[in-house]
């Protein structure tokens, strides 16, 4: 389980490190299956209908997910990715080849995180402003945060009530 929040991390941090002198990664955790499609669609993702979709992956879908209308289906190299956009919220769906349920990736911004969470964060880091948020369910939930002060961009992981800065760089 440790692995694939590390991985799913690590990844955010080469997505959302473009401007910043990114910590160097390792690149054999960016290898999980699901975890990394459900953040980036790549050129070699392709839409498809859910009929073509695997039956298991859409029943979890349906029964997950009952109000989701207009989501778009796109088969990955190791399953398929369900995105939709429900309260505001962009959500990604990863299914593994057989259709089971592999995670999902919500994208929050400050005002959508719960408060347990955004008031852990900014009780440490009080000047630092939230940019993004990802909710990350698997076997359990975490959170990635990307937060910026006048000075500095972090990485942050919330798991449990705790916080682990993943990147800390000074701005340019």
């Amino acid at each position: 389980m440790k692995q694939v929040f590390l991985t799913f991390t690590t990844l955010l941090v080469l997505v959302t490190s473009k401007n910043a002198n990114a910590q160097t990664t390792n690149a054999a955790m960016v290898s999980s299956a699901g975890i990394q499609q459900a953040l980036l669609l790549s050129s070699e993702s392709s839409k498809i209908d859910a009929a073509d979709i695997t039956m298991t992956a859409v029943k979890d879908f349906q029964a997950s997910f009952k109000s989701v209308t207009h989501q778009q289906w796109y088969e990955v190299s190791d399953g398929f990715i369900a995105e939709f956009t429900k309260d505001k919220i962009p959500t990604r769906v990863a299914y593994d080849k057989k259709g089971r349920w592999h995670c999902t990736v919500r994208t929050l911004n400050e005002t959508q995180l719960p408060a347990d969470v955004r008031d852990l964060v900014k009780s440490r880091y009080y000047d630092f402003n939230i940019l993004v948020a990802y909710e990350i369910k698997h076997e359990n939930t975490a959170y990635v945060l990307k937060i910026e002060d006048s000075k500095t961009l972090k990485m942050l992981r919330v798991v449990d009530g705790e916080i682990e800065v993943i990147t800390d760089n000074t701005k340019e």
